[in-house]
């Protein structure tokens, strides 16, 4: 007698590659430890426009703007064998017109931030997208706050994911080859955008002009060039663009500065760990998910109002950022430049402190931030939603 042969589970990711942020490098982490363990499910990828060459993808990725490909997608969406599984789509006016209109079987929404700075007609869109997804994913209890008290999702559909990396050996962290001189090296390495507070930084190191500390700033954005004009008379501030990965310049810092105004989890903070790079951070959103003030690192409240020069197409400030002590949204405020340079200098004394923080940083992320929970937890959600 044949027994009859199971068919195979299919998830599909619609996901933005043509970017270089948090979510890609999730993902394409993620694509990449499913390699090292096979599982039940056949993975297909879409995305809309191009694919930043930094990204490397053993299948092929789909891209809607082909009318074709389009078509797949939507066959997808409204099958009861697929998991359609959208990365940072919820505020999408096009996304929530496009899934109106059709009868959506298995639909996970991953929220990853977006939401903090959507407007009214984002917000529309977020009511349709959420009415019409299965589950609502967000990487830190901060997005799952702000979903709640901005959008009212119900709590019941939403799930929290905190987000994983890969914490095998083979990564290029070389946390002996740091800087051998006597300057104490910071760093800042992400978007120079307005919600990333690099002003802040900036406005720091000018209170640190007679020290040797000097800031090395990793990153490209709308803000470059006014910053570099902030800083055209600092010389302990240097901007190195845009780096192919993080590992390489944690290795060049002693210490990691993230001044957010607003930072839904903070992956940043994940990859300074793994390389035990200790950071200090502003006390906001989801960063004291990662980051235990005193333990494994040090954060600063926010007491400032905040003030960004929106120059050159920068993102505007939210209305809202989530206060980690109370988990309520209020205005967003920005860390005191005063502050931040007394921290960074009381910090640049103590490189007892400074391990300290790092290796218990260190072992939080190989322990809980690591893309094999990652994989488990959310494998066990698409295996939720088949039965």
């Amino acid at each position: 007698m044949k027994t009859a042969c199971k068919k195979q589970k299919i998830v599909s990711h619609f996901v933005g590659l043509s970017g270089v942020g948090g979510v890609q490098s999730n993902f394409i982490e993620y694509m990449n430890n499913i390699k090292l363990h096979p599982s039940k499910y056949k993975h297909k990828v879409y995305t809309i426009g191009s694919v930043d060459s930094c990204y490397r993808l053993d299948i092929d990725v789909l891209d809607i703007k082909k009318v074709s490909n389009l078509y797949k997608l939507a066959l997808d969406i409204i099958s009861k064998g697929v998991i359609v599984h959208f990365y940072n789509n919820l505020s999408s006016l096009k996304v929530a017109f496009f899934l109106f209109f059709l009868p959506v079987n298995k639909l996970i929404v991953h929220e990853r931030g977006t939401i903090w700075n959507q407007k009214f007609v984002g917000l529309i869109a977020s009511y349709i997208v959420s009415w019409k997804a299965h589950i609502i994913l967000s990487n830190s209890f901060a997005t799952k706050t702000m979903l709640i008290k901005k959008v009212h999702i119900s709590e019941k559909k939403i799930q929290v994911l905190h987000n994983g990396i890969n914490t095998l050996p083979n990564q290029k962290c070389n946390t002996d080859c740091q800087e051998s001189d006597s300057t104490f090296y910071i760093g800042f390495i992400g978007r120079l955008d307005s919600p990333k507070g690099v002003h802040i930084l900036i406005d720091a190191m000018k209170h640190l002009k007679s020290k040797n500390i000097k800031l090395i700033i990793a990153g490209d954005g709308a803000l470059k060039k006014i910053l570099k004009i902030n800083s055209s008379k600092l010389p302990n501030v240097k901007f190195i663009g845009r780096v192919k990965t993080p590992y390489i310049f944690m290795s060049k810092i002693n210490l990691l500065v993230v001044p957010s105004i607003r930072e839904p989890l903070g992956n940043v903070c994940l990859e300074a760990g793994l390389c035990k790079v200790p950071v200090l951070a502003a006390n906001i959103d989801g960063l004291p998910e990662i980051i235990e003030d005193k333990f494994s690192g040090e954060l600063i409240d926010a007491t400032d109002q905040a003030i960004v020069n929106l120059a050159g197409g920068a993102l505007p400030l939210p209305k809202f950022v989530v206060n980690p002590d109370t988990q309520k949204l209020y205005q967003p405020r920005q860390i005191n430049p005063a502050i931040l340079a007394k921290r960074i200098l009381g910090l640049s004394q103590k490189p007892d402190k400074l391990r300290y923080y790092a290796n218990n940083l260190h072992n939080k992320v190989v322990k809980y931030f690591n893309i094999n929970r990652y994989r488990t937890e959310l494998h066990k959600i698409y295996s939720d939603m088949f039965f």
